[in-house]
């Protein structure tokens, strides 16, 4: 710490550097909106915040002095793992009680009792004895586990039914209703009503109904949260009709995608939302064409791909639209959080008001590890075998340099950087 203490004493830092420090932090600013927006689920307003107030803060201090800009990037970059951190902790915790109401719920409604309270135990333990293992490894393998592998892996064998859908939507040609061959399909047209049913909120007449049930949360500063409490699709068999003529939808297990609000209110802290399919409504659904008995063609669930999905063309449109710009976004975070776990996968040391950069280390953090007593411990923990260090310090006394330190590293990008 004190080496730490010595370097930003005799730290010089020119304004093109600073400048450069400035725009990293605009980068920066991606992540802490997602981590406050996705993560602890605050509302960031307006939603450039982060954007203005990081650069503002480091360009703000270094008009005091310099190396005061230096140390503030500092602050805002390594930010970003503690709340990143915090928030996943909270978020998985909220989540996995969203995802056993939802359970409860869906088992409630297939006519199946709900899970025990020893098996929900056992699941939570699991999961947190998971994160335990995996914050084990420390912030770099995190990073790389948590927010790249595990969400590639999920998006690949757990794909959510909206992206199921859009995915499906974009490799799969728009057939005539007329000519649909049977199988997974995707048609397009207009809903016809067979039998009108009243909607949960305002009795308003549709084909059917999405209704959730939001539990409310606000914090200290009035700002509120929502986590799902009940959800429920009802809707009776109806026709979809293009020019080339109509087919009966079978809408058991039929997913509402991307609909608009119909109605919407909060009481006793609870939101309550509806969704309304109705008659004449421009939509896309992706499903499976069939025969009934009578060779009646139908279109329901399609069970191999396991999807089975309704949207309104105008939100398919927008969605397409978006989806360039959502990719390219995506893309940049991505390169941002191996750029981070690279660069906290790289030893770096105060010595000398000398700050060394060495090998990255891809093994196991905590091989050959030592006591825990300070920061710096954990640090080399981190980074080097205990013996290494010992190693590097006898080397630097004797003035002569015998092997490199780092002898696990796949990179080498020794490098030094003198301060002033």
């Amino acid at each position: 710490m004190q080496d730490l203490i010595n370097f930003y004493n005799t730290l010089d830092v020119d304004w093109p550097v600073l400048g450069f420090m400035m725009l990293m932090s605009m980068g920066v600013a991606v992540f802490h909106t997602l981590i406050f927006s996705q993560l602890w689920n605050i509302k960031i307003k307006p939603g450039w915040l982060f954007f203005v107030l990081n650069p503002a803060m480091i360009g703000g201090f270094a008009l005091y002095e310099r190396k005061r800009g230096a140390l503030v990037f500092g602050i805002v970059f390594v930010s970003v793992f503690v709340f990143g951190i915090l928030g996943f902790i909270m978020a998985v915790i909220r989540d996995g009680k969203d995802s056993a109401r939802e359970q409860d719920a869906y088992r409630k409604k297939m006519g199946k009792a709900p899970l025990s309270w020893w098996k929900k135990l056992l699941i939570s333990i699991s999961g947190l004895a998971f994160l335990g293992l995996i914050l084990s490894l420390g912030v770099p393998f995190f990073i790389i586990i948590v927010f790249i592998i595990l969400p590639f892996l999920a998006s690949i064998f757990f794909p959510g039914n909206s992206k199921r859908f859009y995915k499906l939507q974009r490799i799969l040609p728009t057939a005539n209703i007329r000519s649909v061959a049977m199988g997974l399909a995707e048609i397009s047209g207009n809903t016809r009503v067979i039998t009108p049913i009243l909607s949960r909120i305002g009795s308003k007449e549709c084909i059917g109904f999405l209704y959730t049930i939001e539990k409310v949360s606000t914090d200290d500063e009035g700002k509120n949260s929502y986590a799902m409490e009940f959800s429920e699709i009802v809707c009776e068999p109806f026709f979809v009709e293009d020019k080339t003529g109509k087919i009966k939808i079978l809408p058991e297990e039929i997913e509402f995608i991307d609909f608009e609000i119909d109605e919407q209110y909060q009481s006793s802290m609870k939101r309550y939302t509806q969704y309304l399919l109705k008659e004449n409504m421009e939509v896309l659904l992706i499903g499976k064409a069939s025969l009934e008995d009578n060779n009646q063609p139908v279109f329901k669930k399609e069970e191999i791909k396991n999807v089975f999905g309704i949207a309104p063309v105008e939100s398919v449109n927008n969605h397409n639209e978006l989806r360039p710009i959502l990719q390219s976004a995506g893309y940049f975070i991505y390169f941002w959080l191996i750029l981070i776990a690279i660069i906290l996968l790289t030893p770096i040391r105060f010595k000398n008001n000398t700050l060394e950069i060495g090998k990255i280390n891809w093994t196991n953090p905590f091989h050959s590890s030592k006591a825990i007593n300070s920061l710096e411990d954990f640090y080399d923990n981190i980074h080097e075998k205990k013996e290494d260090a010992d190693t590097k310090e006898a080397e630097t006394e004797g003035a002569e340099t015998v092997s490199a330190p780092y002898d696990n590293a796949v990179m080498d990008t020794t490098a030094v950087i003198k301060s002033k």
